[in-house]
């Protein structure tokens, strides 16, 4: 029996296979969060390599990695958030039959804020005071829980889940995703009328907490 055959005995069509798009999905993550250290700034060849004494070239290096505080803050939170959300999406990807055609649309927009979020990690690290930076940073992480939680949605809308899944965890999750999404959006907006915005995300989790003890509350089993 041919793949195609295969798939059509078990229930689900060609295309609509999860381990083709996980696999595809770990690669894209594997990229971009290896991009997030490619991304951080090298000192200067001047301040590290010349003719001073050891310790007054250990002492100009340590300045400059003092001095890119927000460079190393953007980083450790986008390699975090990208971590959250993969690990996320690979233990939904164990609990689904299949990728209906919804679920792969919202890849779509899932992967491409993940590629992107390097590039705006480079922006914060650079000057975490322009306000555009910081704004394009929180608004790509807002996007990227967002997709999240749409792709959840789909997930549980179009009936893919495995048989004794829970459902109902699921649409809690993508509605905590959700309440954190907008958490982001609003630093984003936020950092137009304030500085320090960028300490706010240190909240993300406890905001994410409060919400998914709140959504539980409401979302019936």
């Amino acid at each position: 029996m041919s793949d195609g055959g295969a798939a059509r005995s078990a229930g689900v069509e060609p295309g609509e296979s999860h381990e083709r798009v996980g696999a595809f999905v770990d690669a894209v993550f594997a990229i971009a969060m290896t991009l997030l250290a490619v991304e951080i700034p090298r000192p200067p060849a001047e301040l590290v390599e010349s003719d001073a004494p050891r310790m007054v070239l250990a002492a100009r290096l340590w300045d400059f990695l003092g001095g890119d505080w927000s460079t190393w803050m953007a980083f450790v939170i986008a390699f975090l958030i990208l971590w959250g959300v993969w690990r996320h999406h690979h233990r939904t990807l164990d609990l689904v039959t299949r990728v209906t055609r919804r679920v792969m649309r919202w890849h779509v927009p899932l992967l491409l804020v993940v590629v992107l979020l390097p590039y705006a990690t480079g922006l914060i690290g650079e000057t975490v005071r322009n306000p555009l930076a910081v704004c394009l940073f929180a608004g790509t992480v807002a996007a990227l829980l967002l997709s999240q939680a749409g792709l959840l949605r789909a997930i549980v809308g179009d009936g893919a889940l495995r048989p004794g899944a829970n459902g109902r965890a699921m649409r809690v999750q993508a509605g905590t995703l959700a309440v954190v999404g907008v958490f982001w959006l609003a630093t984003a907006g936020l950092t137009w009328l304030m500085d320090g915005v960028v300490f706010l995300w240190l909240l993300g989790p406890v905001v994410g907490g409060v919400a998914a003890r709140a959504i539980g509350r409401i979302v019936p089993s």
